[in-house]
């Protein structure tokens, strides 16, 4: 009984073949479009989750990570004296203009950390060094987002904010969710390549820092022995107008708000949805014009004493091999226009977990679209052999 499902796709190969690109496609719609979605997850709060930080302090509400407003630099003196902070870095990230080779312009997001301190996330260079920020005008840029940029290379000269830059090293894979290119600089640089240019500035210490300056974010390293949300809770209760975060909770922060207030992640589940319909359709209504075709041979086999569930057995088979067949056809396509996406800097992740999931979802879509066929087996009746 079990072969009978194989011998009845093997006579309708067109029908097979038809059925298969239905769950292919199911299966590379949803791998892809799930796999962007937890690549742009990725990327929102790519800075903050590979920062060593343990509390991320900005101004109050603040939604996403790239939506920051100007504190007052001289907080973070303030935080630094709460009880149970080892240290605290300044980390300032603003809109800026980058001049292209043609004229136009294009917009960056200006990444100024402090170049002696250890909590800023670590720059995974292809090529050039992080020593290299050190020295005048020094940039540095992700190599995916040379194209945007007007394919700058090492030791070229170029414009931001109607001032000098020079390019000094390339990242790999440390592109920002909204597509706006970062740029990585000094605290120093920063000023200069910025908006924040525009603070007001009142005086300098002997060591040249501004007094009176702004800041985006204070990254708070924790003492050892310290809780981590009762510091949080100090600095909040000590300092005034600013918010403090954990680590984990302004990712998340950043992630919720530009996959569900912004919408985007919707519109990827949705159009994964629509794409799991739509194969589902083809699945079910493939197996359904195989089985009535067949509506005699099916009576034959009641006729001969074969009960439903043997009967649904042969339908339930020719739907999973179209699955399986589908589904290894599809993820090696979700594989290939993964690794082809890659090439053009865009983040598909296809996590094991992924595959399983998916795997899961191919048996679930061709049993529900099997479901139909059985369905319509149980109004079969045997007597029907004797008519002529």
């Amino acid at each position: 009984m079990i072969s009978i499902g194989w011998r009845n796709l093997k006579r309708e190969p067109t029908r097979m073949v038809v059925a298969v690109f239905g769950v292919v496609f199911a299966v590379v719609l949803v791998t892809v479009e799930v796999g962007m979605l937890l690549g742009l997850v990725q990327n929102a709060s790519l800075l903050i989750d590979r920062s060593k930080a343990d509390i991320w302090v900005s101004t109050v509400d603040v939604k996403t990570f790239d939506f920051a407003t100007p504190i007052d630099a001289r907080k973070k003196d303030l935080i630094q004296a709460v009880p149970g902070v080892q240290s605290v870095e300044e980390y300032n990230v603003s809109y800026s203009v980058w001049k292209l080779p043609d004229g136009g312009n294009a917009n960056i997001q200006v990444i100024a950390f402090d170049l002696s301190g250890n909590m800023a996330c670590d720059l995974p260079l292809v090529e050039g060094s992080i020593e290299n920020l050190h020295n005048q005008d020094a940039v540095i840029i992700d190599e995916g987002e040379r194209a945007k940029l007007g394919n700058p290379h090492i030791g070229d000269f170029i414009e931001i904010m109607q001032r000098r830059a020079k390019i000094v090293g390339f990242t790999r894979g440390m592109r920002s969710f909204t597509t706006t290119p970062y740029v990585f600089t000094s605290l120093r640089r920063g000023e200069t390549y910025g908006w924040l240019t525009t603070s007001p500035i009142t005086s300098k210490d002997t060591s040249g820092r501004v007094i009176g300056g702004k800041s985006i974010y204070f990254l708070v390293k924790v003492a050892d022995g310290y809780d981590v949300d009762e510091v949080r809770a100090g600095i909040v209760s000590r300092v005034s107008d600013i918010e403090a975060n954990t680590r984990e909770s302004f990712a998340w922060r950043t992630r919720i708000y530009w996959l569900i207030e912004t919408g985007v992640g919707i519109g990827f589940l949705a159009a994964a949805l629509l794409g799991l319909l739509v194969g589902g359709v083809i699945v079910s209504q493939t197996l359904y014009a195989m089985t009535v075709e067949k509506v005699p041979e099916f009576g034959v086999l009641k006729a001969l004493g074969a009960g439903m569930d043997e009967l649904a057995r042969v339908v339930l088979e020719q739907g999973m091999i179209c699955g399986v067949l589908g589904l290894l056809l599809g993820l090696a396509v979700s594989f290939a226009a993964a690794f082809a996406a890659s090439s053009t800097g865009t983040t598909v992740l296809v996590p094991w977990p992924l595959v399983v999931f998916v795997s899961l979802l191919t048996a679930a879509l061709c049993s529900g679209a099997s479901l139909v066929s059985i369905l319509r087996l149980r109004r079969v009746e045997p007597a029907m052999v004797f008519r002529v």
